[in-house]
């Protein structure tokens, strides 16, 4: 015990020794990306604090609520301190050049008041956006004031609005983007003299049609207290070496995108052809401690190295980082006091690769600098953009290495070794990677070589498998003998589905099948469900094979089924029903086999058919269902012996009758564990006493 206790103490004297910033250092920042499967997956950091940007540290007074920060055309760094009503300037060093807190307009001494937003041209020429003085502010390099535009004049713009401008952009003709405060209806366009030429890129308004019609049928005072359908504003934007507009909205949901990028027009063409659209983290908690809800974006940046874009989450002080397809790249960051991390970070700008993010709570600017695992990602998208597929591949081998989860190496892999034939290779890293169409794609070219190279084989094959259906179908009847109950009973399912009045009336009145047989297409169709889930071919199973439960889908399969067969029995003994509850379910198992019939097969034709071919796919199993429930409908007719409209009434209510056996079973399920839980807590507290 005295060593012990020994240890301890040398331990604790020892991190005693250790400075606080070492410790810091030594920390793991939160990084991680999600899988196919929206599966959070731990990953190497995408970028390290290198220099946190403290104006103590330059000398110049502490920096107070920056709103944004600007990288311009030969690496300057514009930093806008808005608590200080100033522009910050610093080198490619992170040296201070210069520091823009007032200017001579017109003979008077003039200066900002909360400015929120600031743009550097090629010409390096600046403009603020002075929020507080509701302008746009032009100065010259050198930060002499050379003009300003003021509020904007146009029968589009209601006379009472009130102009805040917050941020903004200019193209290479000089137009000028501008953001303003409680505008809604895009972004506000200016001309080279700051005239106003239009509003572009307004979000759509798509409000729910129930909440629509509920509006309509309220009172007008309730309507007063209602949410309007209006559009969301906009908070942010940027531009790319292309001119094209990135715009944040900061608001998530299914109509509305939180990132967009519009051409001159305003149309979004923004690429959404990854997993999960460019909108932040995909999980996170709707209550409890902590940041609840969606991520709110604030800010975006576009890299013009490798054809991506980052975006900033203020809520979660996390960066998520897309390709031009719109495929996340990687996530950094965390709301923390640690050094490299944020509290409120509110601006980010691309320089050298790495980003500048600017957080108004820590009055700072924080370099990150990229590591050998985001520089080997960029590394393979500029490699492969620029034709460059083996030096792409050998980045992206680079990345698997550092991370053997990373579903974007084996795509990124896979994409180059398709560039250079090699079909099977891309194939596999494909199915790593999960990506389906691509899958697809090297499949159908990998195909044409494989039938150009078997086709003999391939020929024999084909003649041998439609040679073996023509004798099971003329020869089955050996097998399955009527005057064996049972397998006479599973070849009469054959008749029935294809003579389904004469089949339901004799199966009833002839007892020509019966409720083994019955059972057994039921066992057949839960295996059936259960070998698809796990059997069919890549690109059409989008079930995760590491989470197979086969109770779990025998009940989902067959549960519904008998559901229905109770609720149908309960109601047609009420109304004139001649089926009784075992014609119900012997009638029911019969019509559920073209899912049996249809679904197995498909099972194998799975694996030799493409995306493209999905449609046949699609189109079977969408038969096996239809003539399934179709035969359900016209067993319980024939069963019952009801009328066509009869047995329309009946069926709807036999929907209605689940529903409530169900809500009863879920409510009967929720008290009985409240039940045990109680008991359970009785018991423990007993014990407790005892």
């Amino acid at each position: 015990m005295r060593k012990i206790i020994t240890a301890i103490i040398t331990l604790i004297l020892l991190l005693g020794l250790v400075p606080a910033d070492a410790v810091r250092a030594g920390e793991v920042n939160f990084s991680y990306n999600y899988d196919f499967w929206g599966n959070e997956l731990a990953a190497p950091d995408a970028f390290r604090a290198r220099t946190v940007i403290r104006g103590a540290d330059l000398e110049i007074g502490a920096l107070r609520s920056p709103a944004d920060v600007y990288v311009g055309p030969d690496d300057t760094i514009y930093i806008l301190d808005t608590g200080n009503n100033r522009i910050v300037m610093l080198d490619d060093t992170l040296q201070p050049l210069q520091t823009i807190g007032s200017f001579m307009n017109d003979g008077q001494e003039d200066g900002f008041n909360s400015p929120e937003g600031i743009f550097v041209d090629q010409d390096r020429m600046i403009y603020v956006a002075d929020t507080g003085n509701g302008r746009i502010v032009h100065l010259d390099a050198d930060g002499s004031f050379i003009r300003e535009f003021g509020r904007p004049q146009s029968d589009l713009i209601d006379p009472n609005f009130v102009y805040q401008p917050t941020k903004l952009v200019l193209d290479r003709a000089k137009r000028i983007y501008v953001i303003a405060r409680n505008v809604n209806r895009g972004i506000i366009e200016l001309d080279i003299d700051g005239e106003f030429t239009s509003f572009v890129g307004a979000i759509p308004v798509a409000p729910d049609p129930w909440e629509y019609i509920w509006k309509r049928l309220s009172t007008e005072q309730q309507r007063e207290g209602m949410v309007s359908f209006v559009p969301t504003e906009y908070n942010n934007i940027d531009i790319d070496d292309s001119g094209f507009l990135y715009v944040t909205s900061g608001t998530v949901s299914e109509q509305m995108h939180p990132v967009r990028r519009l051409n001159l027009t305003g149309t979004d063409i923004m690429r959404r052809r990854g997993e999960y659209p460019p909108i932040g983290d995909i999980n996170f908690l709707y209550t409890g401690d902590g940041p609840t809800g969606p991520s709110t974006l604030v800010d975006v940046t576009s890299h013009s190295d490798s054809s991506s874009y980052s975006v900033l989450d203020r809520k979660r002080g996390r960066v998520f980082t897309y390709d031009e397809d719109g495929n996340l790249l990687y996530i950094y960051g965390n709301l923390s006091d640690q050094e490299g991390l944020f509290r409120s970070p509110t601006a980010i700008a691309d320089f050298k690769g790495g980003l500048l993010v600017a957080d108004t709570q820590n009055n700072t600017v924080t370099y990150l600098e990229t590591t050998a695992y985001s520089a080997a990602i960029q590394g393979a998208l500029t490699a492969h953009n620029s034709g460059h597929y083996e030096e792409a591949a050998e980045h992206w081998k680079n990345v698997l290495v550092q991370n053997s989860n990373s579903e974007l190496g084996y795509i990124g892999l896979g994409r180059t070794q398709m560039r250079q034939d090699d079909y099977e290779a891309a194939m596999r890293n494909f199915r790593l990677g999960n990506h389906r169409e691509y899958y697809s794609d090297a499949f159908q070219l990998n195909l044409k070589d494989v039938v150009r190279d078997n086709l003999l084989l391939i020929v024999l094959g084909i003649a041998a498998v439609i040679a073996a259906v023509i004798l099971i179908a003329k020869y089955k009847h050996l097998v399955l003998r009527r005057d064996n109950r049972i397998l006479g009973g599973l070849n009469y399912a054959f008749y029935l589905i294809f003579h389904p009045f004469d089949g339901f009336y004799d199966l009833k009145h002839e007892k020509r099948g019966n409720a083994v047989s019955a059972t057994i297409i039921y066992a057949l169709l839960a295996i059936t469900m259960i070998l698809r889930r796990q059997l069919t071919g890549f690109v059409f199973n989008y079930n995760n094979p590491l989470r197979l439960n086969v109770m779990s889908t025998i009940i989902s399969t067959l549960l519904p089924y008998l559901i229905w067969i109770a609720a149908n029995w309960a109601l047609t003994t009420l109304m004139d029903g001649k089926g009784t509850m075992k014609d119900i379910y012997t009638a029911t198992g019969y019509a559920l086999f073209p899912q049996v019939l249809i679904g197995l097969p498909l099972i194998p034709l799975s694996h030799i058919m493409t995306e493209e071919q999905g449609a046949f796919y699609t189109f079977f199993l969408t038969v096996s269902f239809v003539w399934s429930y179709l035969l359900i409908f016209f067993g319980m007719m024939v069963t019952h012996d009801y009328s066509l409209g009869k047995n329309i009434g009946v069926t709807a209510f036999t929907f209605v009758g689940m529903g409530l056996i169900l809500f009863i079973g879920l409510l009967v399920f929720d008290l009985s564990g409240q039940m045990i839980n109680f008991v359970q807590a009785i018991v423990k507290e007993v014990q407790f006493r005892i």
